[in-house]
């Protein structure tokens, strides 16, 4: 049964209140003071919690003081511990944090207490003498009104891992892109300047938006999508919008920005002449952002190109980076995951629907997945006329049925569309 993590909601407090009651004879439970704890909540402490199945598993809770928290609580369920849990509720929490100011964060911990772990996970660096757990935070309160302002986000680590297989992508973006950027003292030193700005190119549906926010991930830096559709829709008020964001991002000291669907915003001139204002804006703004360090613009297009030669010279873009379709090793890794959480029945083999699956993207693979699983849960039901109770497993055949019934989003052509644009436009 999968968990949630959510904000603290008034309707949580009696479950909270029982969790704690049930924790306190447990010896890598610190006892909480329940009265103190309701009376810190009703005065506005902040806290998240954890859900599985409707209960209460997991609370983080805080005390704010200017720019500063005190964690009051990390308690989780004894059944839910080692599941990440409390690294769950340690990221909500420092949102929840960040938003109301905060710069630095303490917790008060017995070693080898519930809670030590999920701290040291999130970057908590230790007292040895004391046990105090301390974390600065990177963002100024002013920086996280800049980056709600253009829907910004702060992501995690893990996102790099769900970019299943693609390993020559991944061995690409992490030496050309989050090395450089995570050691520029080396980078300089050898003489390497690190990459501002990148163009991912290939067929839709492969990862290109993935990658982007896993790159923000590993380097923990906020990850802000400029979204064309939420822009203005009329060229002149378009260039001014890409201005204003272009600039104000600029001053963070550290931001991925991310444009997907550039060919629609950056066209041919000679083919879209509406588009002149705002290609003429993004010759001005690239080149003032790329002088600015600790910034990355990522931008991702389907068409590479459609896009108007004069943006993508050398010296606007550093590196423009293939994003090409999962070949049989990034199919595998892909379905291991898809099925991992199935119940299976026997001779099912990730391998062996990779070799069925050429032209998928992540995303028909995990439609494939779900029709198949849908499949064996109505038969379980006995679904469709048949007898209720049968075995809840995914089969061989469902997943071969759900395979044939799915349509590959890459076609033979733009698979070989895709090798002439990393011949004539890849720069890495």
């Amino acid at each position: 049964m999968p968990f949630k993590i959510c904000d603290f909601a008034p309707s949580d407090l009696s479950a909270t209140v029982q969790l704690l009651e049930s924790l306190r004879l447990q010896p890598d439970s610190a006892p909480v003071d329940i009265a103190d704890f309701i009376a810190n909540m009703n005065g506005g402490a902040t806290a998240v919690v954890a859900l599985a199945g409707g209960n209460v598993v997991g609370v983080a809770s805080a005390r704010v003081a200017g720019d500063r928290a005190w964690t009051q609580v990390v308690a989780i369920s004894p059944q839910w511990r080692k599941q990440g849990v409390g690294s769950a509720l340690a990221r909500r929490l420092e949102e929840r944090l960040l938003h109301q100011g905060v710069r630095k964060i303490s917790a008060l911990l017995t070693a080898g207490q519930v809670g030590e772990q999920a701290l040291r996970n999130r970057g908590f660096v230790a007292n040895p003498s004391m046990m105090l757990y301390e974390k600065f935070l990177s963002l100024e309160p002013s920086d996280i009104r800049t980056i709600d302002k253009w829907g910004g986000q702060i992501l995690d680590a893990d996102l790099w891992s769900k970019a299943a297989g693609m390993e020559r992508e991944k061995a690409l973006i992490d030496g050309r892109i989050v090395a450089p950027l995570s050691d520029p003292t080396l980078a300089e030193r050898i003489g390497l300047r690190p990459p501002a700005t990148v163009m991912m190119f290939g067929p839709p549906g492969t990862g290109k938006t993935t990658f982007a926010r896993a790159v923000a991930g590993r380097l923990g830096w906020p990850f802000v999508e400029l979204l064309p559709s939420k822009l203005s829709s009329t060229d002149g008020t378009l260039a001014n919008e890409l201005r204003e964001a272009l600039a104000e991002l600029g001053q963070l000291d550290h931001v991925v920005i991310f444009i997907d669907e550039f060919d629609e915003i950056a066209p041919a001139r000679e083919s879209r002449p509406a588009s002149v204002g705002v290609v003429n804006q993004l010759l001005k703004s690239i080149p003032d952002l790329r002088q600015r360090p600790g910034k990355l613009l990522i931008c991702a297009t389907n068409f590479v190109g459609a896009i108007d030669p004069a943006v993508m010279r050398p010296g606007r873009f550093d590196l423009l980076v293939g994003i090409g379709p999962p070949d049989t090793a990034a199919l595998t890794a892909l379905w291991e995951r898809a099925i991992g959480s199935m119940q299976l029945g026997p001779g099912v083999s990730a391998l062996e629907l990779a070799g069925q699956c050429s032209g998928f993207t992540p995303g028909d693979i995990d439609l494939a997945a779900q029709r198949a699983a849908a499949d064996a849960f109505a038969r379980a039901r006995g679904g469709a006329g048949g007898k209720a109770g049968l075995a809840a497993v995914v089969t061989r055949e469902d997943l071969a049925s759900a395979v044939q019934r799915t349509k590959a989003s890459i076609t033979p052509a733009m698979q070989n569309a895709f090798q002439t644009e990393v011949a004539n436009f890849e720069r890495v």
